[in-house]
């Protein structure tokens, strides 16, 4: 009976292994279908999303064209033929759908701020990829404001059309020479005067993006998801960001900071928070070829009362991409 009984088992043992194992071969990526769809421009800007969306940044110039592909992309080597891929700009629904998911409010760029010369692409025979390009105007942006391209693919001539990545929105972001990723130090440690137990979040890697010609804005995008314009500090301990806040720092013509405001507004926001320079700091960039760092001491005032104290250093490691 006992040997029945372990009989029995290593049947069930066996059966289930060999299940397990036809599981597998079915997620054999070498017998998955090849899809065509938009190469990533750049990392996405948040998971989880209906349509992906990326950022590009161009340099603050009169044109720019940036060079975009599509891909067959999948187990097979190459394109088995010839591949006509039919494609274009997106609708305002795209990034409407997006921005509703994500408590955004990107906004579609205007026809007259790009140029898309063709729509059709072909990806040759035992190739995986074809490249199309768009001009853009980034001089004539309105660099207060966020724009996006919808990307969409209609049709192939081969293939399969991919549901995650034939539509994408590409976030066009013009940058002047202050504009970049950095790497954030503190100077002297933060202060909030009211909250004893929020800290700073230092060391940490930022952007600063365009605002104007002769001015930038943090950008958090390492903390806070969705990621937005914010200053990242620490809660007891736990990672955070102060609400309706983040600061541009505004240059003058010899690369001294001459003011910090608040990205939302000068108190005229939710929190009634708005920023201000501190005079006794050196508030001045050191800019030599690609180097490029700046120190700067500011304060976030609240419902006109001064709260927190920032000394930072900030040192420049890279473009965004």
């Amino acid at each position: 009976m006992k040997n029945n009984v372990y009989t029995i088992l290593l049947l069930v043992i066996v059966s289930l292994t060999s299940c397990l194992k036809d599981d597998r071969m079915l997620m054999d990526p070498s017998k998955s279908y090849n899809v065509l769809e938009f190469v990533n421009v750049s990392n996405i800007v948040r998971a989880g999303t209906t349509t992906s969306m990326f950022t590009k940044a161009v340099n603050l110039k009169p044109e720019v064209s940036v060079e975009f592909e599509i891909s067959y992309s999948g187990a097979e080597d190459g394109a088995p033929q010839d591949i006509l891929v039919d494609f274009g700009i997106g609708d305002e629904e795209i990034l409407t759908q997006y921005n509703k998911e994500n408590g955004t409010t990107y906004l579609l760029l205007p026809d007259n701020l790009s140029d898309l010369k063709i729509s059709t692409v072909t990806i040759p025979k035992g190739k995986k990829r074809a490249k199309f390009t768009v001009t853009f105007k980034p001089t004539e942006f309105d660099l207060s404001k966020s724009f996006v391209l919808p990307l969409v693919i209609k049709s192939a001539s081969y293939g399969v059309i991919s549901r995650n990545f034939s539509k994408i929105l590409v976030n066009v972001s013009p940058k002047n020479k202050y504009d970049g990723i950095y790497k954030v130090d503190v100077i002297t440690p933060l202060l909030d005067v009211t909250t004893p137990n929020i800290t700073g979040f230092y060391p940490m890697n930022q952007e600063l993006r365009t605002r104007q010609e002769n001015s930038v804005g943090e950008w958090d995008f390492n903390v806070r998801a969705p990621y937005n314009y914010y200053h990242p500090i620490r809660s007891s301990g736990n990672p955070s960001v102060y609400g309706n806040f983040a600061p541009v720092f505004v240059m003058d013509a010899n690369d001294n900071i001459v003011e910090v405001i608040n990205y939302y507004g000068q108190g005229n926001n939710a929190n009634g928070r708005g920023a201000r320079i501190d005079i006794t700091g050196a508030n001045k960039w050191t800019i030599n070829g690609a180097s490029k760092t700046f120190e700067v001491k500011y304060v976030m005032v609240e419902r006109g009362v001064d709260r927190t104290f920032f000394h930072e250093k900030w040192t420049y490691i890279q473009e965004r991409p």
